[in-house]
């Protein structure tokens, strides 16, 4: 439903009420979709508010323009590859490259039973006082991700500070050889985008999502980050390889 009066640009409200067509099937990988004048008449909105919208979302893979034919949507698959042996591609201490990487926020935050479970392992309880939490995004292919990661500040106490100038892994790692990450533990669940998500990962509210937690393991067994990383779920697909470190 397109609100006038509301603050948010009309060519965004259509934006995602034409993504929520697509993924509630009303218009299936392959159709056509209405031509940019029957989308005027039908929300009675202009005809360059409906031509930003489309050109966005052809921009960002969720439609395909035709010269001469018309505006299809995508018959794709979103898929983002993982081809680390340690863990995910988008955790703090095992991302070398941040060129698509945008901190939001790094902030210093107090411990709590919660979080000191996370760091814990089958042998051993780590209670850490405070923690430096991060949240970013990185694009990648046709994919924005959206991750939390939580490090220990007395393993990394100028992280806040290193990562605002978007160092990577190596860099924050520097005479820190017990924490460099060796493998990790991950589990991977459907959630539903709320409001703050569905803005910062561009898809409606409510659309189904990837929800990644990561584990990241140092050469002494203890958890050196816990991350979680969310992605759209529509029509994508993870793939993971693996090996076996020597």
């Amino acid at each position: 439903m397109i609100n006038k009066y509301s603050s948010t640009p009309l060519y965004y409200q259509l934006k995602e009420e034409l993504i929520k067509s697509i993924i509630d099937g009303k218009y299936a990988p392959g159709e056509v979709i209405p031509s940019e004048n029957e989308l005027a008449d039908l929300y009675s909105l202009s005809r360059p508010t409906v031509r930003q919208a489309i050109g966005e979302l052809a921009k960002i893979g969720y439609l395909i323009k035709i010269k001469g034919k018309g505006t299809f949507v995508a018959d794709f698959v979103n898929k983002t590859t993982y081809d680390h042996t340690k863990g995910f591609i988008h955790c703090i201490l095992d991302t070398i490259n941040t060129s698509n990487r945008v901190i939001i926020e790094s902030t210093t935050i107090n411990g709590s039973l919660e979080l000191n479970r996370k760091f814990s392992t089958d042998y051993k309880s780590n209670y850490h006082e405070d923690y430096t939490k991060v949240t970013y995004t990185t694009e990648t292919d046709n994919n924005i991700a959206y991750s939390i990661s939580i490090l220990p500040l007395n393993y990394f106490p100028n992280a806040a500070e290193l990562l605002f100038k978007n160092v990577n892994s190596v860099d924050l790692l520097v005479g820190k050889y017990p924490l460099d990450p060796t493998n990790a533990k991950s589990s991977i669940k459907l959630v539903n985008a709320d409001s703050d998500m569905c803005k910062i990962i561009k898809v409606p509210e409510n659309a189904p999502l990837f929800k990644i937690e990561t584990l990241l393991h140092g050469r002494t067994g203890n958890v050196v980050e816990y991350n979680t990383t969310y992605y759209s779920a529509y029509n994508s697909v993870i793939e993971f390889n693996r090996s076996r470190r020597v």
